[in-house]
């Protein structure tokens, strides 16, 4: 079995606005390999949301190759990459972006109900990973019902759910106050490990950043180690 799940090389993308362009990545390389922890750091501006969203095949990249599982994105059609992210990745942001109508049992076994995998299954499969984040008293609770810190984690519960290959995580505690943002990221990590998954998180915290297997820097375009 190929022990690489992502690999990234020479990723570029500029942005283009009349006639001015910028090239925010210039030629990135990356390996992440099964269940490994891989922290990026960077200044505001230097791409990380960028690069997550191009490996994460949520946007278009200008040259280079993102292999996925040992599957090449380009080439894909709008369809092909909708059925690769729901199947290959989870998707965590800095805000939670939860359903306020759904409980929380409900949004985490969203992406399930969306593979058309039967309720029933797919809330006891959410049950269980809210229960791994401390969350096993809050399953019918609506999100305005939540912590900001408990949101969070039913939005790392939801990442985790269908058992992804890997999770993007950009910021994910970027709006928690520090004992919060660390007691969730600690509680992120275990899960991760625990599920075999690989995690790549973009981050300006060093602290939760060298709590990772791996820190790289994103820095002029490019990747470098930490």
């Amino acid at each position: 079995m190929n022990d690489v799940i992502l690999d990234v090389r020479g990723l570029k993308k500029t942005y283009r606005e009349g006639d001015a362009s910028v090239e925010v990545l210039k030629g990135v390389d990356l390996t992440v390999r099964r269940g490994e922890t891989v922290a990026i750091l960077g200044a505001s501006g230097s791409g990380k949301s960028t690069l997550l969203h191009a490996v994460g095949a949520l946007d278009a990249f200008d040259a280079g190759e993102v292999t996925v599982d040992g599957t090449p994105v380009s080439g894909m059609s709008e369809k092909e990459r909708g059925r690769l992210r729901n199947a290959a990745f989870g998707f965590v942001y800095q805000f939670h972006h939860l359903l306020p109508e759904f409980s929380a049992v409900d949004n985490v076994a969203m992406p399930l109900i969306v593979r058309r995998e039967p309720r029933d299954a797919a809330r006891a499969r959410a049950a269980e990973v809210l229960e791994k984040m401390g969350l096993g008293h809050r399953l019918t609770h609506l999100p305005s019902q939540l912590s900001g810190g408990e949101r969070q984690r039913v939005a790392v519960a939801r990442a985790l759910v269908g058992r992804p290959k890997c999770v993007l995580a950009d910021e994910p505690t970027g709006n928690l106050d520090g004992d919060t943002a660390a007691m969730v990221f600690d509680r992120f990590l275990e899960l991760a490990r625990t599920e075999g998954t690989a995690l790549v998180i973009v981050t300006h915290d060093r602290a939760l950043a060298a709590k990772c297997d791996r820190t790289l820097t994103l820095a002029g375009g490019r990747i470098e180690e930490a």
